[in-house]
């Protein structure tokens, strides 16, 4: 913990540790470099035309200098031998950095084929389960889990164990994968055999309609942007009481685009028309084309060249603002202008990794299951910051919440002093200062 908050990646995470490791690093292995240049350099002095004059009339004298001047240079404890020390510990320092980062990566790979695994082999631990060996500790873990209230109050016991929830997603796509090698030979292909939540949301995003019938330019207004992150979330709060609508606001050649979460809770085949449903939340979590990122897409598309955008988004909305920036960050569409920052609130965002340039802060509540849908630990990258805080409202719902949630937490973190919070919203900008601006309200329809 960091004061009253719990915050990861950013300027205080692992990546930016090593990174700054390695630029220290660097840093030495340069300066141990030059000096054993300014060594080399230095020995023209032995070989002076007028030193060696003077070895006539002094011999004793230059000797002398001589001895003096190769132990200065050459000697154990010389300037040639702190020059090669410094470039063996800047390289050293260097490559500490990469191996540490190297062993992330791979125990982060781990986890992902352990649970992938833990999905896949679901029949033989339920064959283990109710065996005569497994069988008692079977029954001790049920009658935990009633102590705990998951029979009795399913979804309380869920919002006070989402890390529970986490695991299941992160396992579902190993369960896919069974379900994939048991089906029949016709049915094989429509399931797959993914191998990361990414490819098992790609697959439930193909059963929804993803495409977009019309964008409509609602009502532009004057406004006054916002200045801070509660301001920015307020704003979204807004827009977001009505269905299938976002919006734009520019403010001295600064956009914030605000996108509100889901609207509907549909199922393949029981769709309700509306682009901001399921099937959006799947392709959003799959980095695939959809409706949603279609519509602003195209109300982006006159932003002057080089000016800045800054998404923020809320749930759905958090996830799409991410995979936004990361497309057009990434040069992949047609938008001119230059995504400076993205603010999530209850996203599911930590498996969307955005170019270095660009800056995301997620602000999480810890009892808040939505943000546990990507199956991912909270990250650890430099250009990523998650803020954390404890709210426990006995509800999904009421976790979850952007105005009575998000909103109000968001006027204490920008209010706190804790020096990674500080960092991190640093990094934001401030969304055009309170200045005079122009809002564009846009509704969206599904084809």
């Amino acid at each position: 913990m960091t004061g009253e908050y719990d915050v990861h990646g950013g300027a205080h995470g692992l990546e930016a540790d090593m990174d700054d490791m390695d630029a220290t690093g660097g840093a030495i292995r340069d300066t141990g470099t030059e000096v054993v240049g300014v060594a080399a350099a230095s020995h023209r002095f032995l070989v002076d035309g007028n030193l060696l004059a003077s070895a006539v009339l002094s011999p004793g004298t230059f000797a002398s200098f001589e001895a003096e001047m190769v132990a200065a240079l050459d000697g154990p404890s010389a300037l040639s031998a702190h020059g090669v020390k410094m470039t063996a510990a800047g390289f050293f320092m260097q490559a500490q950095a990469k191996a540490y980062l190297v062993v992330d990566r791979a125990m982060e790979i781990a986890d992902d084929v352990g649970d992938w695994a833990q999905g896949y082999t679901v029949p033989l631990q339920l064959a283990w389960r109710l065996s005569p060996a497994g069988l008692p500790g079977t029954v001790l873990d049920l009658a935990e889990l009633a102590d705990e209230g998951l029979f009795t109050n399913p979804e309380q016991w869920l919002v006070e164990h989402p890390d529970q929830l986490e695991e299941l997603v992160a396992s579902s796509p190993g369960f896919v994968a069974l379900l994939g090698t048991l089906a029949p030979p016709w049915a094989q292909p429509l399931i797959g055999f993914p191998l990361d939540v990414e490819q098992a949301s790609s697959t439930l995003a193909g059963l929804y309609s993803q495409e977009l019938e019309s964008l409509t330019a609602l009502e532009t207004y004057q406004s006054e942007s916002p200045s801070d992150i509660q301001g920015a979330l307020q704003r979204l709060d807004d827009v977001a009481a009505h269905e299938d609508q976002f919006q734009i606001e520019e403010v001295d050649g600064v956009y914030n685009v605000y996108l509100p979460g889901t609207k509907a809770f549909d199922a393949p085949g029981l769709e309700s028309g509306l682009v901001q449903n399921m099937g959006t939340n799947f392709a959003a979590v799959a980095g695939d084309d959809n409706a949603y990122q279609q519509a602003v897409l195209e109300a982006l598309a006159d932003v002057p060249p080089g000016a800045e955008i800054n998404f923020i988004g809320h749930s759905q909305g958090g996830i799409v603002a991410a995979r936004l920036a990361e497309a057009i960050a990434n040069g992949e569409t047609d938008v001119q202008g230059r995504v400076n920052a993205v603010l999530t609130a209850g996203s599911p965002v930590d498996h969307i990794e955005l170019p270095e340039e660009v800056r995301m802060v997620s602000l999480v509540n810890e009892y808040d299951i939505v943000p546990r849908l990507d199956g991912e630990a909270y990250g650890d990258k430099s250009n990523h910051s998650t803020i954390v805080f404890e709210q426990q409202n006995g509800g999904t719902t009421p976790n979850h919440g952007l105005a009575e949630v998000y909103v109000t937490e968001a006027g204490d973190i920008v209010g706190s002093d804790d020096a990674a919070v500080v960092d991190a919203l640093g990094g934001l900008g401030d969304f055009g200062g309170g200045g005079d601006s122009t809002v564009t309200t846009f509704q969206m329809e599904r084809g």
